[in-house]
Parts: structure tokens; sequence; C-alpha cells
């Protein structure tokens, strides 16, 4: 996405910025970027918002590693696996966590990490079942990579962009939603 934007704004600088939940509401709030890429939580008066597309909770294992069947795992199945998961700050382990306790389990917790291809790479490794967002890229790995569900419900939530709206978006920011 980013190489086709530019070729379009040649003259606009993309800078993007790593903040999770409440930070990045804060970095809007501020001024100090124009646009947030988030998981939607509800709606708040102080933000404009776009529906962007659906982000799911995968899990990512080494190719030996049978894990689920037609695509998908079930989270009480996980309880036998170490797993390899994002830190607590970012919305798809909320969700994920939401659901070992609407399943009453207990996750056995090898290695969290703010760096997601830190747990690609362990998981290649075999060293565990990395659980990632559906929207980062995985296509460097050598992975098995299935969805992770409850109740036979992939574990899912809708991203948005949004904005302060009390400040006017410009044009190429406008389009950067698009």
């Amino acid at each position: 996405f980013l190489p086709r934007y530019t070729q379009r704004f040649p003259d606009v600088r993309v800078r993007l910025t790593e903040a999770l939940g409440h930070e990045q509401l804060v970095l809007l709030e501020h001024g100090e970027v124009h646009l947030g890429i988030r998981h939607d939580q509800g709606s708040d008066r102080r933000f404009e918002s776009r529906a962007l597309s659906t982000d799911e909770v995968l899990a990512a294992c080494a190719p030996s590693l049978q894990l689920g069947g037609a695509g998908m795992i079930d989270i009480g199945s996980l309880v036998r696996y170490p797993l390899l998961l994002l830190d607590s700050g970012y919305s798809v382990r909320k969700m994920f966590d939401a659901a070992c306790r609407l399943a009453e389990i207990e996750p056995k917790i090898l290695v969290e990490s703010r760096a997601p291809h830190t747990l690609l790479a362990l998981a290649e490794d075999g060293h565990g079942v990395a659980i990632i967002p559906s929207i980062l890229a995985t296509n460097r790995y050598n992975l098995r990579i299935v969805r992770v569900a409850h109740r036979n419900r992939p574990l899912r939530e809708r991203l948005i962009v949004q904005w302060d709206k009390r400040r006017p978006i410009p044009s190429y920011a406008q389009s950067f939603c698009e």
C-alpha cells in the first residue's frame, strides 16, 4: 500500500508511529498524528472514523504441527501448546484473553512480545504457537496458519481508521483513508 500511496502523493512524507490503545488517542488529540488505525472499540465522540476490514485472531505454528482442522482451531484446544503472545497492550491479545476467560482455560504462555515477527520466527522454529492478528504479513515464514475460534465462531474485530474531528484532515489524509 505505502509504495502506491507514495507514487500518488510524492510530496507527502508518511511517517508511521507505533502506539497502542490510549497512547494512540493521545497522539490524535494532540495533533501529533493525522490518523490512527485500530480495532473498533465503540464510539468516542471526540473522533470520526471509517470502517476498514475485519481482523481475525490467527494461530501460527511450524508446518509439522497438526493444528486444528478445516483451517480453524477452538481456543480450548490451544491449552496443550506453549503460546507465543503479543503483549497485553494489543487488541488482539485482549480479545484472545477474553476468549480464554469465557472458555475457562488458562493458556501456557512461553513468550510475550511487542514484536510480532519475533513470535512468528519462534513459531516457525517450533517453539510454540504464535497468536497473531490476520493483518500481519506472514508470507516470509514457513508456517501453518489457522483461525482461532470460540464455540465455532472465529475471533474477529473490525478495524477502523480514525481522526480527531476538531481538526480538518488534509486531502492527502482523506485519500489515505480511502
